[in-house]
């Protein structure tokens, strides 16, 4: 449903400005195609697409060394999440498919609950080793977009015989407590036509969670539905397991124009995330940029950013981006451009 959208204003956003690095950024990597990031303790976490094998590989960054993760590729990018398990060190969580969902081509994840027999996995970079996350896994139902943190995971569930309402849990990591189901997203949006009086509702089979993140008892996530008007709505939320539940920021569609709020990361305190603008130039300004959250005061902040961003993190002081120099957001160049045309770059001046 997203990709139409995009793939409809492909023409447009290719007329768009590339974004361009700045003195003291890191250019960690070059990309050929989108992949979600990850950060936590100074390692990074992306996937690269392997071209000969038709597949993604997961790829780490620590002390400066650049190196694949010893776990078996799939047919799309990873879900992979970093953070620390109950003992303190850092690992990374993931979904593994039966049947992978379909690839994106354009400049949006995956949609990983169209996924087939998704379970969880962990892997642990003190032993070099994948273990199952059993506790997590439903027989009747597929898992995926996994955080950690300590004793705590949460994750995105679709069921068998639901597949197009996705769920978001939170749980132990280890043990046999249940589940605990969280409130999500809306899943459509109403409105009432003054003349008559009707109410009229947008398709709610087209809502999911996108990019969790834990952080003690923290949760944010982004939710994507279907709007009152064209195109899709979507949401930043954050949630206190077992407490209150809040939306903090809010982007729509319309016209040739798209705005999205995505990709939630936690730092000293704080709740980070991205606000893009993908298509006709002109409704853009004023419409993307970094934004921070305060945990203790509520004040929320604003700092410029590239106007089209494909994934975003933070850790410590850094700034993680993902950004397209052609504005294309696929990443492969039109015409294609050996190794990429997708930056992933570490940025300190956002917030300081």
């Amino acid at each position: 449903m997203r990709r139409l959208h995009v793939l409809a204003i492909t023409a447009l956003v290719l007329a768009v400005p590339a974004p361009r690095a700045t003195a003291g950024d890191e250019t960690v990597a070059t990309l050929d195609r989108p992949a979600p990031v990850s950060a936590y303790a100074g390692r990074l976490l992306w996937s690269r697409y392997d071209a000969t094998a038709d597949r993604y590989r997961l790829v780490t960054r620590f002390a400066g060394q650049v190196s694949d993760v010893p776990v078996a590729p799939r047919a799309v990018p990873f879900d992979a999440d970093l953070g620390p398990d109950a003992g303190g060190a850092t690992v990374a969580v993931y979904s593994r498919c039966r049947t992978d969902p379909p690839d994106y081509d354009g400049p949006a994840s995956a949609l990983y609950g169209k996924g087939k027999g998704c379970d969880l996995y962990r892997f642990d970079f003190a032993t070099g080793r994948e273990s199952a996350i059993a506790s997590a896994s439903a027989p009747d139902a597929s898992e995926f977009w996994p955080t950690i943190w300590k004793g705590t995971l949460a994750f995105a569930r679709t069921y068998d015989a639901k597949p197009d309402y996705p769920y978001i849990y939170t749980r132990p990591v280890s043990g046999r407590a249940t589940s605990t189901r969280m409130p999500g997203g809306p899943r459509r949006a109403c409105v009432r036509d003054r003349r008559t009086a009707a109410v009229s509702c947008s398709n709610d089979r087209v809502s999911r969670p996108t990019a969790l993140e834990l952080y003690g008892r923290r949760l944010g996530f982004g939710w994507t539905y279907a709007g009152p008007g064209e195109g899709l709505a979507n949401e930043i939320r954050l949630d206190t397991i077992g407490g209150g539940h809040a939306r903090l920021a809010t982007a729509g569609s319309g016209g040739l124009t798209q705005t999205e709020v995505d990709w939630p990361a936690f730092s000293g305190g704080a709740m980070f995330w991205s606000m893009q603008c993908f298509g006709d130039p002109g409704g853009c300004p004023g419409r993307y940029g970094l934004f921070r959250y305060r945990l203790a005061t509520g004040a929320t902040a604003r700092a410029p950013g590239p106007q089209s961003v494909l994934a975003h993190e933070r850790d410590g002081a850094t700034t993680y981006l993902l950004t397209d120099r052609t504005s294309a957001g696929f990443c492969a160049g039109d015409p294609p451009v050996p190794g990429g045309t997708c930056d992933l770059i570490g940025s300190q001046p956002a917030f300081g």
